[in-house]
């Protein structure tokens, strides 16, 4: 199961979900989502924006919880 590690980046940024919504341009209702963890699917598009907000990858934003460490 992959999960998205928003928050852990934008906190390292210092970065406020409202901060960050503004910065990217998406909707503080879809980013909640994303930075909790809580949605059916990931609308790649809203990622990029994200990523490029943070100054990262999209890639960099998924964990693959299955994998072996």
């Amino acid at each position: 199961m992959a999960r998205l590690r928003i928050k852990e980046e934008a906190r390292q940024q210092k970065l406020t979900q409202k901060e960050l919504a503004e910065k990217s341009q998406v909707t503080l209702q879809l980013l909640n989502r994303y930075w909790n963890n809580n949605m059916q699917r990931v609308e790649l598009d809203q990622l990029e924006k994200i990523a490029r907000a943070l100054g990262v990858r999209s890639g960099d934003l998924i964990v693959d919880e299955g994998k072996d460490h």
